[in-house]
């Protein structure tokens, strides 16, 4: 197939072009500035990965609704639709989030993903659309600002780093399997509806941290200072969700644990000069929160 993949240019994008791309699809990349120039080129899918993080609510709907749909109106013969979502859209509830709760969007993001969710599915016609919720998406291009490019770099280069008290969980999806779903998703036999895609699994934010600091370096554990910052305002304190469905029914499952993920993204971020005997990367497990 052709397809246009918008925001392909981005972190998440670039990947899903190139596993589309050695999948043999002809996949495009396009960003802000061209997706409408390309969009009536003939394509036979969209895979909609634009839309930065707004930062408010009011951004919502021009940012990550009414371009997807704009385009989409620009591409007749559409087929397929990937839309890329969040698992922000479920906001604060009990855990593990599935796909059939409450779509509470507490976040500017998952507000503008929410908008999203609603208006494409409305305007696709016959085309049959796929939803992917990612939760936190990592592996190297990650944007440097964020938390474990920030924290990755910082312990590297022997500077503190001052966190929360980490007790807040997360569930981590690398890069690659993220791709791997969209390409899944692009499939003949994928059925239309909307997908969690991550590793099921609950990790506590100190446990990630622990882990980053035993892979850049054996004294870099020292300079976490642990609980010198507060929680954020209205954070979600547990992000778990259940993968059953995407497992189910698209017969797909992360294959990237985060023991591996983390390790790759400290070798790629990091570098490493073979004569800085001080650098380790251990094979120790990451602690596990059960989710309830």
């Amino acid at each position: 197939m052709k397809v246009l993949v918008a925001g392909g240019r981005g972190f998440i994008g670039r990947e899903v072009v190139a596993r589309l791309n050695a999948a043999g699809h002809e996949a495009v990349a396009s960003g802000r500035g061209d997706t409408a120039t390309l969009a009536p080129q003939g394509f036979d899918a969209l895979v909609w990965a634009a839309g930065g993080r707004p930062l408010s609510a009011e951004q919502c709907v021009a940012d990550h609704a009414h371009d997807a749909v704009k385009t989409m109106k620009l591409m007749p013969g559409l087929k397929r639709i990937v839309y890329m979502s969040s698992a922000e859209v479920y906001g604060l509830q009990d855990v593990p989030f599935r796909e059939d709760a409450p779509l509470l969007g507490a976040s500017p993001l998952g507000q503008a993903k929410v908008a999203g969710e609603h208006a494409v599915p409305a305007a696709a016609g016959e085309a049959r659309t796929i939803i992917l919720r990612p939760v936190w998406v990592y592996g190297p291009g990650l944007a440097p600002s964020t938390f474990l490019p920030t924290l990755i770099n910082s312990l590297f280069e022997r500077r503190r780093y001052a966190m929360t008290p980490g007790q807040q969980t997360r569930d981590l999806v690398y890069v690659d399997d993220v791709a791997r779903a969209v390409v899944r998703a692009l499939e003949d036999d994928a059925p239309a509806g909307a997908y969690n895609i991550g590793t099921g699994v609950e990790t506590r934010v100190l446990d990630m941290a622990l882990a980053i600091a035993e892979r850049v370096r054996s004294s870099a554990i020292a300079l976490l200072d642990v609980g010198q910052r507060p929680y954020r305002e209205g954070e979600a304190f547990r992000v778990s969700i259940d993968v059953s469905k995407a497992r189910e029914q698209l017969g797909f499952t992360a294959e990237i644990s985060l023991e591996d993920g983390l390790t790759r993204m400290v070798d790629t971020l990091c570098g490493y000069d073979s004569a800085d005997d001080d650098v380790v990367v251990p094979s120790a497990p990451i602690e596990r929160v059960q989710a309830s």
